[in-house]
Parts: structure tokens; C-alpha cells; sequence
């Protein structure tokens, strides 16, 4: 089963999941608002933020290698 992205839209509060590798969707699927509306939920992730940006807190990205 492949990795999903989640977004969030902001007039109607409606999850949108789609495979990573697709773009962000450019209409709601429920409201049919403009994609300006639509935000990634899983941002404190650090995933799709590019290469060495943020580590966030969910296993993705730099550790913390204080010891």
C-alpha cells in the first residue's frame, strides 16, 4: 500500500489524501474551492519541505543524536 499525503481544507474542514508523488489538489473535492484553500496536514512531518529542511518529531528526517 503506498505512502499517502494528507491536506486540509480550510473552508470546509475536509481531509483529502492522495499518494506522495501527486501534486496538491487544485479544487476541494467536497466545496469545490480554489486550492489556496488547501493545506497540508501532516507538515510537522518535515516530509515535501526539501532537502535538509526540518527535522519534525515523527521519525522522518535528522535524529537527535545527543547522548
Amino acid at each position: 500500500m503506498a505512502e499517502m499525503k494528507k491536506f486540509i481544507c480550510s473552508k470546509c474542514n475536509t481531509t483529502i489524501e492522495v499518494p506522495y508523488g501527486t501534486p496538491k489538489p487544485e479544487k476541494c473535492p467536497n466545496c469545490s474551492c480554489e486550492g489556496v484553500y488547501i493545506h497540508r496536514a501532516d507538515e510537522n512531518c518535515g516530509r515535501g519541505m526539501g532537502r535538509g529542511r526540518g527535522a519534525g518529531n515523527c521519525g522522518h528526517g535528522r535524529r537527535n543524536m545527543n547522548i
